[in-house]
């Protein structure tokens, strides 16, 4: 415990680089990868008791990247995950700019609270927030819905969110609404996924993203994770990313 306290204090208390991102579209994604995990690869909650620490790097074709890192803890007998998320680095180029490289302008923080209705299905419902360290003022706050379907080795899941501005900007719209929905397969340590989305800004026309990934579980402390990122389909212009992650249980209940 008192690693992953520390740890959160190291990321926390990194000196930013000034620097403007040219678009808001790092802080809407970087929780993506933890999204995925509770849908396909991992229980909705991290265990009553651990710590789980999930380090990721998103790498987009352009060359730009971010390194987000989320740590999630349940109180012991408890049915309520809290969890804190940065972009421990972001580095995105852009062609008037070049490159520019700042640590996280946000926080995301999230209180998700777990149900079981059934032997197969589980579901979720969580109050969200992300609070601005620079470059907007306020905060953005929402909620976010999932659930499973665990049959066999497959699994059905889908989710929804929303979350909306304290003061919005023309980088930071006043709302966004995103829907989830995909299938899951495991197979011995591998899971194997994919799923689409749906993402609608004020201001801004929806359009679809599609995720396919494997994750790959070393032991029951560590699991690693390869999966590709298409987002914009439809749109005229696909973003595509390359993620990989880790995912690191700090403390496990005895």
């Amino acid at each position: 415990m008192r690693r992953a306290l520390c740890l959160l204090f190291l990321l926390s208390a990194m000196p930013p680089v000034e620097a403007k991102l040219k678009t808001r579209i790092f802080h809407r994604r970087s929780g993506g990868f933890s999204v995925r995990r509770r849908l396909f690869t991992s229980p909705l909650i991290t265990d009553p008791g651990n710590v789980d620490l999930e380090f990721s790097g998103a790498f987009d074709t352009n060359s730009s990247y971010t390194l987000p890192a989320t740590l999630k803890y349940t109180p012991d007998q408890w049915r309520t995950e809290f969890s804190a998320g940065v972009d421990s680095i972001a580095s995105v180029v852009d062609d008037t700019s070049g490159r520019t490289t700042h640590f996280s302008d946000h926080v995301n923080l999230a209180a998700t609270t777990a149900f079981r209705a059934g032997d197969n299905f589980t579901w979720a419902i969580a109050p969200t927030a992300a609070v601005f360290l620079r470059g907007e003022s306020g905060s953005r706050l929402g909620g976010a819905l999932y659930g499973r379907y665990d049959r066999g080795s497959n699994t059905f899941s889908g989710g929804t969110s929303w979350n909306a501005a304290t003061r919005s900007s023309a980088t930071n719209p006043a709302g966004t609404l995103d829907l989830n929905a995909g299938y899951g397969r495991k197979m011995r340590r591998f899971t194997a996924y994919t799923n689409v989305q749906w993402e609608r800004s004020t201001g801004v026309d929806a359009f679809y993203s599609l995720f396919e990934g494997v994750e790959y579980e070393l032991n029951d402390r560590f699991a690693i994770d390869l999966s590709g990122a298409h987002y914009g389909i439809r749109s005229g212009t696909i973003d595509n990313q390359i993620v990989l992650g880790l995912t690191c249980t700090l403390y496990k209940r005895r």
